[in-house]
């Protein structure tokens, strides 16, 4: 039998702390099944979602434990379906604080699930003005139509965009 274990790592940024992972994770027999990794403000972070065998389990979450320099939590994890209707959406628009918390709320507000973020700020093109951007995949209600998240998202600010992929999106 196999469980499924969610890794969160954070620490110094340095080469190798992928390596060392990794390498953790094969010599106890766990299955590296997807993960998202940054280097945010000098520091490496990162989420993990391994597969193992039970009887490695422990000794997978003792040998992460033990390596340098990381602190490392675990979650026990349970395989889960795909939803039925996801997008890939991207928002943009003059960055400003509280820019998350108020997408956030619309989205749960619409009873929408997260289930991948990334945000960030950029230089805009020709001011360079900082410009933040999210890319967002999202679960939506099968009642909900994608004009209307479009136009709650965008009711936020005069200068937010909102792209959903209409490729993803069918």
């Amino acid at each position: 039998m196999q469980k499924q274990l969610v890794v969160t790592v954070i620490g110094t940024d340095k080469p190798g702390i992928v390596e060392s992972l990794a390498d953790v994770i094969t010599r106890q027999q766990g299955n590296w099944l997807g993960s998202a990794m940054s280097e945010l403000a000098g520091q490496f972070a990162g989420i993990l979602h391994v597969c193992v065998p039970d009887e490695h389990y422990r000794s997978l979450c003792e040998a992460l434990a033990l390596l340098p320099g990381l602190t490392i939590s675990f979650a026990e994890g349970t395989p889960t379906a795909e939803p039925s209707h996801q997008v890939m959406m991207t928002v943009t628009g003059n960055d400003r604080p509280g820019i998350v918390r108020e997408m956030a709320s619309i989205l749960r507000q619409l009873n929408i699930n997260v289930s991948d973020l990334t945000t960030g700020c950029e230089p805009a093109p020709h001011s360079g003005a900082p410009l933040f951007y999210a890319h967002a995949l999202v679960a939506l209600p099968p009642q909900l139509a994608l004009d209307d998240l479009i136009t709650a998202l965008e009711s936020l600010s005069d200068d937010l965009m909102v792209d959903i992929d209409q490729a993803f999106a069918d």
